[in-house]
C-alpha cells in the first residue's frame, strides 16, 4: 500500500489543499497524519490559518485518514473530524513490518518506544525531517507540511515497498531510504 505520511499542519488551509493535491497526485492510498492538525499557527495571512477548513478539507477523505494525535491537538474533536485519533501512538503492521506511529512529544528518536515493539519510528513534532536509526528501530521524521524549521522545506514522506520518499509539497524527491 502506498502511503503519504504528514505531520504539524497546524491549521493552514493553503498547506492542507498542497498536501492534498499531491495525496491525489502520487496516487497514495492512506494519508498518515502524525499530529498537530489545527492549532497553534501561524496568523499571517499567506499562511491562511483556518482550523476547521483543514478538517473539513480532511474529512472529504476521512475513510483514507489514519491519524495520531500530536501536543496540540487538544480539542480538535470539537472541529467534528469524521476520522478517529489515537492520543499516544499506534503500532501497526505494514508488509510484514511493526510501525510505531506517534507525534513525537511523548516517543521519538531520544525517547524511543520499547525495545522490540516495532522496527520502525515514524514521528513529526520537530518540523525537521529526519532519519536514521536507534540500535535496531529505523526513525524517520517527515517535517512539517506547514510550519518547516531548520531550512528545511514544507515537506512530507511517501512510503511504499519497504522505501522511505522524503518529498517537497511540490513533489520533488530530495532523498530517500530502503529498508
Amino acid at each position: 500500500m502506498k502511503r503519504l505520511i504528514a505531520s504539524d499542519l497546524h491549521g493552514s488551509a493553503v498547506f492542507c489543499r498542497q498536501l492534498l493535491a499531491l495525496y491525489r497526485e502520487t496516487g497514495a492510498e492512506q494519508l498518515v497524519l502524525l499530529g498537530d492538525l489545527a492549532y497553534s499557527g501561524s496568523y499571517d495571512p499567506r499562511y491562511e490559518y483556518d482550523p476547521q477548513d483543514v478538517i473539513d478539507q480532511l474529512n472529504a477523505i476521512a475513510p483514507d485518514i489514519l491519524w495520531v494525535e500530536g501536543n496540540c491537538d487538544y480539542g480538535v474533536g470539537a472541529l467534528r473530524p469524521r476520522f478517529p485519533g489515537s492520543p499516544k501512538y499506534l503500532l501497526q503492521e505494514w508488509e510484514g513490518r511493526s510501525v510505531f506511529l506517534t507525534h513525537g512529544h511523548r516517543y521519538g528518536p531520544q525517547n524511543p518506544p520499547p525495545r522490540g515493539m516495532a522496527e520502525i519510528l515514524l514521528s513529526g513534532h520537530t518540523h525537521v525531517p529526519a532519519w536514521g536509526r536507534v540500535e535496531d528501530l529505523f526513525c524517520a521524521n517527515p517535517g512539517s507540511v506547514s510550519l518547516p524549521r531548520g531550512r528545511s522545506d514544507h515537506s512530507c514522506l511517501l512510503y511504499e515497498d519497504g522505501i522511505f520518499r522524503w518529498m517537497t509539497l511540490d513533489g520533488e524527491e530530495y532523498h530517500w531510504e530502503a529498508l
